[in-house]
């Protein structure tokens, strides 16, 4: 009776394995040096209307989903501040290799960027947006919010995304038509 239950037991994992229905440990994709922002050197920054910050990723496998996206970064307040930052809109996107708009997110900064200690990371749920091959993230803060930019290790996959056009743009504008390149330190989880 004992080797039917374990073969019974046995058969019904190896079935939820096959069908998908038991989850894969979640795949963190970054798009910078990998390090601990606090030993990056990274500067925070922050875009004004009508651009993104925008990163280039690759999904692992076929039809990989994207299930949330993380941002560390802050609204500028902190628990030593008495009255909360205005509120304002902040979105992101995800979108395939041709720019191709697959996700819109959009929400006030206010619980996702607020932290006591002033920094902190967003996390932002997307509902399991199927991605493959290269993909963007592209987080639009409209002034909103401040978030990193690392200046060492620079991977060549991140970008400023010119909404108005579709036009991405290499690195961080810095003025006079030149850039510098950075990462973007935008996360995406999925499985």
């Amino acid at each position: 009776m004992s080797k039917q239950i374990v073969f019974a037991a046995l058969f019904c994992v190896t079935v939820l394995l096959f069908t998908g229905i038991v989850a894969a440990e979640p795949v963190l994709l970054r798009a910078d040096s990998g390090k601990n922002v606090t030993e990056m050197n990274a500067t925070l920054h922050s875009f004004g209307l009508g651009v993104g910050k925008a990163v280039k990723l690759t999904a692992p496998s076929q039809n990989w989903k994207v299930q949330e996206v993380l941002i560390p970064g802050t609204d500028g307040w902190n628990e030593t501040q008495t009255e909360l930052p205005a509120a304002r809109t902040i979105a992101v996107e995800i979108r395939d290799s041709d720019l191709n708009l697959l996700y819109h997110w959009s929400d006030i900064q206010l619980e996702y960027f607020t932290f006591p200690a002033g920094l902190g990371l967003a996390r932002i749920e997307v509902p399991s947006v199927a991605v493959n091959g290269d993909f963007y993230v592209v987080l639009y803060e409209r002034g909103a919010v401040a978030t990193f930019a690392e200046l060492d290790n620079v991977k060549d996959q991140s970008f400023t995304f010119d909404r108005s056009t579709g036009t991405l743009y290499p690195g961080l504008p810095v003025g006079d038509n030149k850039t510098i390149p950075v990462n973007w330190v935008i996360w995406a989880v999925g499985e």
